[in-house]
C-alpha cells in the first residue's frame, strides 16, 4: 500500500527553464515520505527524541517530464521489502494521472550520538510497504577509475544548505551538483543516480570534480580532508 500526498506546485521550486528542479521534486517526495511517517509511525522527530535518524545513502531519480508552477499533482511513497542494514523506500509523482517522476532509495537507521547503525528489525515501524520500483538505471553505479576528473569548483556548505543535524540537506544535492556539471539554460536532469559517502557540515568546504563520458555527466565532492563527500550521474537532455 503506498501513501499519498496532493500538492499544488509552489511557482518558487521552479526553476531558470520555469520548470521544476531535480531537488524541487526530490522536496516534494521527501516531504510525502514525512508525511508518511506522522501518519503511520514513528514520525521523524519521535526517532530524533529516541535517538535515531533515517541516513540517505543511494537515490536513483527519474524525471520523465517537467513539472511546471501550480501543477497539481499527487505523491506517493511506500517501503519496500528490505534486509540487513539497508532499509528501502520508493517514491512516484503523478499529474492528471500521468507518470512524471520515479526514484528509488537506500537509508541506513543511524544512532544520533554513538553513530551506531542498526538492522532491519531491530525496530517496530508501521510504515505501508509495497513492491519496488523497476527503473531504466540501478541505485548503484561507479564513476570509472580511468576516467580523469576535473576541478570544477570550490563550495562552502552554508546555514540555507543545512538540515536540523547540520549537515547540507540530500535535497539541496541535486540542483548544486547539475549547476557545477553544465550550464542549465535550456536544459534539465532527466536521470540521476546519487550516493552519499559522508555528510558535510556546516562550514565545510566541499571541492567539486567533473567529467563527462558518452553523454553521461560525472560529479564527485570532496572535503577538506580529502574525503569523498557525494557522487553523482546525471544525464541531461535540452528542453
Amino acid at each position: 500500500m503506498k501513501w499519498i500526498e496532493k500538492y499544488k506546485i509552489n511557482a518558487s521550486d521552479t526553476d531558470i527553464n520555469n520548470v521544476v528542479s531535480a531537488s524541487g521534486v526530490l522536496r516534494y517526495m521527501q516531504d510525502t515520505a514525512n508525511c508518511q511517517m506522522e501518519g503511520e509511525g514513528p514520525s521523524y522527530n519521535e526517532l530524533l527524541g529516541r535517538g535515531l535518524a533515517f541516513v540517505i545513502s543511494r537515490i536513483r531519480l527519474s524525471l520523465y517530464d517537467p513539472l511546471r508552477s501550480h501543477d497539481l499533482i499527487e505523491s506517493e511513497t511506500w517501503t519496500t521489502p528490505s534486509h540487513g542494514a539497508i532499509f528501502n523506500r520508493c517514491y512516484r509523482i503523478t499529474r492528471g494521472g500521468m507518470i512524471m517522476a520515479e526514484a528509488a532509495s537506500c537509508w541506513a537507521l543511524v544512532g544520533v550520538a554513538d553513530r551506531k547503525i542498526h538492522r532491519v528489525g531491530e525496530f517496530d515501524f508501521a510504515y505501508s510497504e509495497d513492491e519496488p520500483l523497476e527503473l531504466d538505471s540501478p541505485t548503484r553505479f561507479r564513476i570509472p577509475d580511468d576516467l580523469p576528473m576535473r576541478l570544477a569548483g570550490e563550495r562552502v556548505v552554508e546555514y540555507a544548505d543545512a538540515d536540523v543535524n547540520g549537515h547540507m540537506n540530500n535535497a539541496k544535492y541535486p540542483d548544486i551538483l547539475c549547476g557545477w556539471a553544465a550550464p542549465m539554460k535550456g536544459r534539465r536532469a532527466v536521470s540521476m543516480g546519487l550516493c552519499f559517502r559522508s555528510e558535510a557540515p556546516v562550514g565545510c568546504t566541499l571541492k567539486i570534480y567533473h567529467a563527462e563520458l558518452d553523454g553521461v555527466h560525472y560529479v564527485r565532492t570532496v572535503k577538506e580532508n580529502g574525503e569523498i563527500n557525494a557522487e553523482a550521474e546525471i544525464v541531461f537532455e535540452e528542453i
